[in-house]
């Protein structure tokens, strides 16, 4: 086997694997880092001509290099977010290569075992891009199912939110048991991650978040129209209390599905904290506010 052809085939097969993983996990993932983390893990194929083939390929090495390649193509910012992206990634990776060996076993291809690789010799792209079909749609078809029931209870969406000229887009959640609201109007608030609407807000306000410090002190740099998109509100919670500063977008437009609508005047209260240990929610929607939304969620 020619090396040319064992980085081909790797790469073909890695970059599959990562975006099984992407679609499992609903992240989006650019082109360019898809094909990036498939030819490192193509490169990691090479090893097995290296004297340390052996503890490269034992399961301790395996298992490292599979989380170097995940956290190189991912950028996961937490650990459970990692796990959960590894995870994924050994779960496609069990998924494909059984499909294969299914395949394999239905013909009579000889097989080369060397270093703890399994590989097939004559190679026979036809069977691997047979089994990565196969395998995608099988794992595509279960993920998209899970998807739907998912949505079907109604709590999880899709919102871009609009301010000047910037937009940001983010996972949403409702959370039935948010009941905050301004203390001055009563209009229901939702909760939004710092990191979420990083790029709609002032550079002040992005310094003292960053910088961990009072980001209500940094509204008082803010004046004119820029000022009054933003204000605070109280809050207490069982460990702590304090106040949290408010931000009001133009327009938040909030998808689900094929269904989308668009509103204005929402407000969110900014947290310098994740709201979920897996990064898979970065809004938290007040109940009552996709009710004004014909035919999203209701």
């Amino acid at each position: 086997m020619y090396i040319e052809d064992l980085l081909a085939l790797n790469f073909m097969m890695n970059t599959a694997l990562l975006y099984l993983t992407a679609c499992l996990t609903g992240r989006e993932l650019k082109m360019f880092r898809l094909a990036s983390g498939g030819f490192l893990a193509a490169l990691y194929s090479l090893v097995i001509f290296l004297p340390v083939a052996y503890f490269v390929f034992s399961w301790v090495g395996k298992v490292v290099a599979s989380v170097l390649i995940v956290a190189f193509t991912f950028r996961p910012g937490r650990i459970m977010e990692l796990l959960r992206l590894c995870g994924a990634f050994f779960l496609a990776s069990f998924f494909l290569a059984g499909t294969v060996f299914a395949l394999y076993f239905f013909g009579s291809t000889p097989a080369v075992v060397q270093g703890g690789v399994f590989y097939i010799a004559p190679p026979r792209p036809g069977m691997l891009f047979t089994g990565v079909l196969i395998a995608f749609i099988l794992m595509v078809g279960v993920w998209h199912l899970s998807e739907r029931q998912r949505r079907n209870k109604g709590l999880r969406y899709r919102l871009t939110l609009r301010s000047g000229n910037s937009r940001a887009t983010a996972r949403a959640l409702v959370d039935t048991g948010n009941q905050l609201r301004d203390p001055v109007s009563g209009r229901p608030l939702n909760v939004a991650s710092f990191r979420a609407i990083r790029d709609l807000l002032p550079q002040a306000l992005q310094e003292a978040y960053l910088a961990g410090e009072d980001p209500v002190s940094a509204l008082g740099e803010l004046s004119g129209n820029e000022a009054e998109r933003f204000g605070v509100v109280p809050f207490r919670s069982l460990e702590n209390s304090g106040m949290l500063v408010t931000f009001r977008p133009d327009t938040v437009t909030v998808e689900e599905g094929a269904t989308c609508g668009e509103l204005s005047g929402l407000a969110f209260a900014i947290t310098a904290k994740g709201l979920s240990l897996d990064n898979d929610a970065e809004i938290l929607l007040h109940p009552s506010v996709l009710e004004n939304i014909g035919g999203v969620g209701v």
